[in-house]
């Protein structure tokens, strides 16, 4: 089957797969609703003005000033003429200790024509109304236009009561600005294949959703980031799955489409299809790395990975022979391939920077990476770090 993706901002999540978007890639577009009222073309065509006029002053690397910017996705809106990309991030006050900024997380949205230079527009959504189930922070997600024209934000969410406990969340918006979103969560952490509220040695998974339609059997599926109930306590990190009739769900949760018992965490996963195989692409720190794995492949490392397989139900086996597409060295995380505008079938990639170094500071978005796809190798174009 092929895997088409509701179209998100990285051209990763909705695609066709044997099925398929957390995470959401190449078969990821859900068709755009053919109307639209003037308000909103006109608004659409203002935010592309806006994003066109501050071009001459593209930075090394983005971020809204005094805010972190960290995990991000991109929708190309090919409402208007030339496409915008509209890119969602998220967004915390910067404070002496950057880790707080988990628990103060909430999505930005910045726009562009060229994804260099970015405009930002502000907050897209924030948590909740206090005792909702997303009441303390909003994380990472995808964000698509649906065949009613509308845009569809799935993203991660957690409350003031529940500790590290995380559920995936619906928002909805006529005009890909201002998101209102769903009274209930709409998947929860499934205990029958998932670990759910059980002590564990690593943080809790269940987060990060990306969309993709089965163009086989019309469903979508959902992947996010989680962890097996069963297997080694600390490496059951894996990529979960659920499935629906309707984009808008409801979801059910089945098996997950990859579990290799090598990593703790596989975090912000995306699907794309290319030439007959499903890539699936995840990240992960070189902590993650089961040890025998990381002495099999010659020392974990911290940043993109991708396995191959012949559908979305597998089996897969890792790219590059050890799975590695960007390494430590490269200082970049969460990194989403996103259709390459000026090479058409091909990719760029947009990551943050983990680490200060010259012209590159940490928790900023960096620039669009050519990326180099021969066979099932896949790699990042060398760039110098000083610019």
């Amino acid at each position: 089957m092929r895997i088409q993706t509701p179209r998100p901002l990285t051209r990763p999540e909705p695609m066709p797969v044997q099925a398929v978007g957390h995470a959401p890639q190449p078969a990821d577009r859900i068709a755009l609703g053919e109307r639209r009222t003037d308000a909103l073309a006109a608004n659409m065509q203002r935010l592309r003005e806006t994003a066109r006029a501050a071009r001459p002053a593209a930075p090394p690397s983005y971020a809204p000033p005094g805010r972190y910017l960290w995990d991000s996705w991109v929708l190309r809106d090919d409402s208007v003429t030339p496409p915008l990309y509209r890119l969602f991030h998220l967004d915390a006050p910067q404070t002496p200790d950057p880790e707080a900024r988990h628990d103060q997380a909430r999505v930005r949205q910045a726009v562009s024509t060229d994804l260099r230079t970015w405009t930002d527009v502000g907050e897209a959504l924030g948590p909740g109304d206090k005792g909702r189930w997303d009441d303390q922070a909003i994380w990472t997600g995808n964000v698509y236009r649906a065949a009613d024209g509308g845009y569809r934000f799935f993203y991660t969410g957690r409350n003031q009561r529940d500790g590290q406990l995380q559920r995936i969340g619906l928002a909805k918006s006529s005009d890909g600005v201002h998101f209102s979103r769903s009274e209930h969560a709409l998947l929860e952490p499934d205990g029958r294949w998932y670990e759910t509220t059980e002590t564990s040695p690593v943080y809790k998974a269940w987060r990060d959703p990306t969309v993709v339609t089965d163009s086989a059997t019309g469903e979508h599926v959902m992947l996010f980031t989680a962890r097996t109930r069963e297997g080694d306590s600390r490496y059951k990190g894996c990529i979960g799955a659920a499935r629906a009739s309707h984009l808008d769900g409801p979801y059910t949760a089945t098996a997950p489409v990859l579990a290799p018992g090598r990593y703790a965490q596989m975090e912000v996963p995306q699907v794309i299809e290319r030439n007959g195989k499903v890539y699936l692409f995840f990240s992960c720190w070189a902590s993650d790395y089961a040890p025998a794995w990381a002495e099999a492949t010659g020392g974990g490392q911290s940043g993109l990975h991708a396995w191959v397989g012949d559908s979305l139900t597998g089996p897969f086996s890792p790219v590059n022979g050890d799975g590695v597409v960007t390494r430590t060295d490269d200082n970049l995380y969460t990194v989403k391939l996103v259709d390459d505008p000026s090479r058409p079938g091909e990719y760029t990639a947009l990551g943050w920077y983990v680490n200060d170094r010259p012209g590159e500071k940490a928790l900023t978005l960096s620039p669009p990476i050519p990326v180099t796809w021969e066979g099932d190798r896949i790699t990042l174009a060398p760039r110098d770090p000083a610019r």
